[in-house]
């Protein structure tokens, strides 16, 4: 499964090279990291915290395990968890980071559309009255729908992680 996550881009890796000691990014990443689960439902209240932090998790000197807060009145689903470990060479750090969008909750979510779809189906297929192919049209396009919005949601959250932690590590190297 997780070949198929990364070729539909719901799993990407960020592998970054920086000229800064393993232990001041450490230093500097836990100082703009709140701590707290990375969870699905633990991010339900964010939005009441009054930190400026932008993300949230967990930072130690073995690796990281963060996600991006969430904010009111922000309408980007922060969906995506960052893992990855540092590796110190002569040259400076290197973070080894994957990125991932997929939750597991998602899976139920997906096995019950394929339930719900797959009975509204068999009803019309098996009903003595005569369904129209509009009536068919529609729940076909509204299935499309419901499978696809999620995993656009995902893949954006996926994409504009890699893309900010990339910024930060970078902006942290400044400091």
């Amino acid at each position: 499964m997780k070949s198929f996550l990364i070729k539909i881009k719901l799993i990407e890796y960020l592998t970054i090279e920086l000229p800064i000691s393993k232990v001041d990014f450490v230093q500097r990443l836990s100082s703009v990291t709140d701590k707290g689960d990375t969870g699905m439902f633990a991010g339900a209240f964010d939005i009441f915290s009054s930190s400026k932090n932008e993300l949230k998790g967990v930072v130690s000197l073995d690796g990281f395990r963060i996600r991006r807060r969430r904010r009111i009145f922000d309408t980007n689903m922060n969906m995506a968890i960052a893992t990855g470990t540092f590796k110190e060479t002569d040259s400076g750090l290197v973070i080894h980071t994957k990125i991932n969008g997929f939750n597991n909750f998602f899976i139920l979510y997906y096995v019950l559309l394929v339930f719900v779809y797959g009975m509204i189906a068999s009803l019309m297929a098996f009903s003595d009255q005569n369904t129209e192919f509009v009536i068919f049209l529609f729940l076909v396009i509204h299935a499309v729908f419901m499978f696809l919005i999620p995993y656009f949601f995902m893949r954006s959250a996926t994409r504009r992680l890699k893309h900010e932690l990339e910024r930060e590590f970078f902006y942290l190297t400044k400091r």
